[in-house]
């Protein structure tokens, strides 16, 4: 009661309580056993005070100094009953509680003032600003709005106004209003998290994101995770690509569908972080629709992620040169759907500008380690742009996975392919500067905090569909259950014929332009993978100077000269071959010993002990590389 009407009476007024109990027990009688418990009592409070000053622990100190003189003046009375020692005992007591209490209460109140004026000159007082001066501050209708008023105090940030807290089964949310001006800013406290998260002083992960204005914060605070443990996928569930695909549930138990028909997909994380799982039941889903012809490039050596599925696939590359001609089939199957499409009228006349399951199959391309192959590859970003930009259109989807998203990852500047994935699944990062570049621009201040979840295969989805952050968990799906999905739905003729459907009906009134060269594939024929020319170090031969190395090869022990290979139209008086034989010579796979009509005889190194070859290998006997697509 002192407390709330005159606090400046409470050490009175607890010393002299205690000094009546005191006299009324000396009332009731005080044997030797209760004075015995007495003093037990004064030994705990000393050993209390003791540790207390000895370790330097300031609350344990006050707490044993403040249990000693309490129990000494209780004693007193129980000991003496009414009388003038156990009245000096009670004033004594009573002075030395003032002694501590008046420094606190002026500097309890100094701050309260302080508070007072810093809300007067940010904003209107809240109405909840508290009016207890042994816990100054703002006060709420609840433990958690409280808290969060003066945790946001301590910001330096006070709350206009703060809305009922609501509860959920995970925790509870409220949308906060804040002072207007930069420095007060829902962003300039999201960028404060972790202190915030500190003055709260209260259990669960915290998350911010900004409200629908600028000083709007919605704060949620999660006690519980139900994500906390793996979700076991349930199975195939789709028998098309134009129905939505699950991959993973929200904590209320729904589903995160995405439908690839919206556009590409990214996924993107960091290591060991989901990835490859929401990539495999991807791949799962896919390959039990019937409308879907399943194309691979996979930059692990071996294909360790995509070889699983290479049953059910129309090509799988490896590396860098197939993963090259698997993008430049992509692209003249991209033009021959086109020409296609372009002969096709609807039922009213119109053209028809956009590929469905009734013009034949849907192409999905899944690139595994995109930053990879654009690192081994750099030639192929234009073909990989044109292909993100325009090959919708024509049924042509891509899935491309990567662990180091970077602006060189989606092709640098001016090629920024980024634009182009119209769902983007995010999984846990280990700090925030790739969360922009994963979900995009100002996606971390609106609260796609990818560096907070907390678990593998946790995710969050951007799409049209799913246009707010909101945490989920990928299905889990293990190495057995891939083995088996990929035999189930492997195609009864084997890989070589798997999706080869039969032929376009004649259109009318144009007739079907031509395959492209090497295939197409679906509707189209499975291009091949022709064997690709190298150097004796690996290296690829460059188209320039192929040519000139093929020569060479078919000139065998006899050797070639400049002017042979003038004659031959590999070059002629205004370019000069010198720098690069002079550049094989050097690396020795060319030799120059000989002359021939006082010109320089070029043999190959391996030429002078084994007969050239009468015909190119064929790609089957090359097996880095796939006969066929």
């Amino acid at each position: 009661m002192c407390g709330r009407l005159r606090y400046e009476l409470i050490p009175a007024a607890a010393s002299f309580g205690m000094t009546c109990l005191g006299w009324l027990h000396h009332a009731v009688g005080v044997g030797w056993q209760d004075l015995g418990g007495y003093g037990l009592g004064l030994a705990a409070t000393g050993a209390l005070t003791y540790g207390g000053l000895k370790f330097k622990n300031k609350t344990a100190a006050s707490l044993g100094v403040a249990s000693t003189g309490t129990l000494v003046n209780t004693a007193v009375g129980a000991w003496l009953g009414p009388s003038v020692p156990s009245l000096v005992a009670g004033g004594v007591i009573t002075i030395a509680s003032y002694g501590v209490y008046v420094p606190w209460l002026i500097k309890t109140r100094h701050e309260r003032i302080s508070l007072q004026i810093k809300a007067a000159k940010t904003a209107p007082l809240p109405d909840g600003m508290g009016i207890n001066v042994s816990q100054a501050g703002v006060t709420g209708d609840t433990e958690e709005e409280t808290a969060l008023r003066r945790a946001l105090v301590a910001l330096g940030v006070p709350a206009v106004d703060v809305s009922r807290i609501v509860f959920t089964d995970t925790g509870w949310y409220a949308m906060v209003t804040l002072p207007p001006g930069k420095n007060t800013s829902a962003q300039a406290v999201i960028a404060k998290r972790q202190q915030l998260l500190a003055n709260l002083d209260l259990p669960g992960r915290l998350r911010l994101t900004e409200g629908a204005q600028a000083n709007q914060l919605i704060v949620r605070m999660q006690n519980t995770d139900p994500l906390a443990e793996t979700v076991p996928w349930p199975g195939v569930r789709v028998t098309s690509i134009e129905q939505p695909i699950p991959i993973g549930i929200y904590p209320d138990g729904t589903e995160i569908e995405i439908r690839l028909t919206d556009g590409h997909v990214l996924v993107a994380g960091g290591t060991n972080k989901g990835k490859s799982g929401a990539v495999n039941v991807l791949a799962a889903n896919l390959v039990a629709c019937d409308d879907v012809a399943l194309a691979g490039i996979d930059m692990k050596p071996g294909a360790l992620e995509l070889g699983p599925w290479q049953r059910n696939m129309v090509a799988l590359a490896d590396d860098a040169d197939t993963a090259r001609q698997v993008l430049v089939w992509l692209k003249s199957e991209m033009t021959r759907r086109g020409r296609y499409l372009a002969t096709l009228r609807g039922p009213k006349g119109e053209r028809v500008k956009k590929w469905t399951r009734e013009h034949g199959k849907y192409i999905v391309l899944i690139i595994d380690e995109l930053a990879e192959l654009l690192r081994q590859a750099p030639d192929v970003v234009s073909e990989l742009m044109t292909l993100m930009q325009v090959s919708r259109a024509m049924g042509i989807r891509i899935v491309a996975a990567t662990q180091s998203p970077s602006e060189q990852a989606f092709g640098g500047k001016g090629t920024d392919t980024r634009q182009q994935f119209g769902t983007r699944i995010g999984l846990p990062v280990n700090e925030p500067t790739p969360i922009n570049m994963i979900m995009g621009t100002g996606a971390y201040g609106k609260g796609w905090r990818l560096d907070e979840l907390d678990l593998p295969g946790k995710t969050m989805v951007s799409s049209e569909r799913h246009p707010h952050p909101k945490e989920g968990r990928c299905y889990w799906i293990t190495e057995h259950e891939i083995h088996l999905t990929s035999l189930h739905f492997a195609p009864d003729d084997g890989p070589d014929t798997a999706a080869a459907p039969p032929a376009p009906p004649e259109p009318d009134p144009d007739p079907e332009p031509p395959n492209p060269p090497g295939g197409g594939g679906p509707r189209g024929g499975r291009p091949a993978l022709h064997v690709v020319p190298k150097f004796p170090d690996g290296s690829r031969i460059p188209d320039n100077r192929l040519q000139l190395w093929q020569a060479l090869e078919k000139a065998g022990p006899e050797g070639l000269t400049k002017p042979e290979a003038v004659r031959l139209g590999i070059c002629n008086h205004h370019t000069s071959i010198g720098p690069w034989l002079s550049q094989w010579v050097a690396k020795g796979w060319v030799e120059d010993a000989d002359k021939r009509d006082r010109a320089v005889v070029y043999v190959l190194t391996a030429a002078r002990h084994t007969p050239a070859p009468e015909a190119p290998a064929s790609t089957e006997e090359n097996p880095a590389c796939p006969a066929s697509l």
